[in-house]
């Protein structure tokens, strides 16, 4: 009595032309969609860093002009 064996669908099946053009194609698209995300988020992320940036010199100004008057 023997078993039949199941074919196995491993690197060969990833491997197929079309499915591996599709696999490139949705690899490209993801980065390119990040890309343009993170290029049109660059304006709000300086603006933001720039007022983090005044506040904290503003609080080292003030600490500073504090223990300076002592």
């Amino acid at each position: 009595m023997s078993a039949t064996i199941a074919p196995v669908r491993g690197l060969p099946f990833l491997l197929h032309p079309l499915r591996l053009l599709k696999l490139v194609g949705a690899l490209a698209a993801f980065l390119v969609y990040v890309w343009f995300a993170a290029v049109r988020a660059v304006p709000n992320v300086r603006r933001r860093k720039a007022a983090i940036r005044e506040e904290w010199l503003a609080r080292h100004r003030a600490r500073r002009s504090r223990t300076a008057g002592s």
